[in-house]
């Protein structure tokens, strides 16, 4: 048996990242209404990573498809809270994990 990685074609790769981002987005709709849910946060945080690196991997057009709520930014008393800051890390790590399966910069 071969040890070789077997590697989706990236749109295969859209196609399953997409309804994922949706399902988050989804599942943390209420995210603000839940500052001792610090997963939550990590959760939509994730999402909005994702997002903004598919946008910059020329996805945008994919993105604009899909009923998708807004990008709500941190004010700066939420980026120092503990809710906060696993938001921040879910933004890097789903943005991070978002380019590395798709093989972007």
């Amino acid at each position: 048996m071969s040890d070789a990685v077997v590697a989706l074609p990236p749109e295969q790769v859209l196609a399953r990242l997409l309804p994922l981002l949706e399902r988050l987005y989804r599942d943390t709709a209420d995210y603000r209404a839940r500052c001792d849910e610090a997963q939550c946060w990590y959760d939509r945080g994730y999402a909005d990573g994702m997002r903004a690196a598919l946008g910059a991997l020329g996805h945008g057009a994919a993105l604009a498809a899909r009923p998708l709520p807004e990008v709500e930014p941190l004010a700066p008393t939420e980026r120092v809270t503990p809710w906060g800051r696993a938001h921040a890390h879910g933004v890097e790590v789903g943005g991070r994990e978002t380019r590395d399966v798709l093989g972007g910069a």
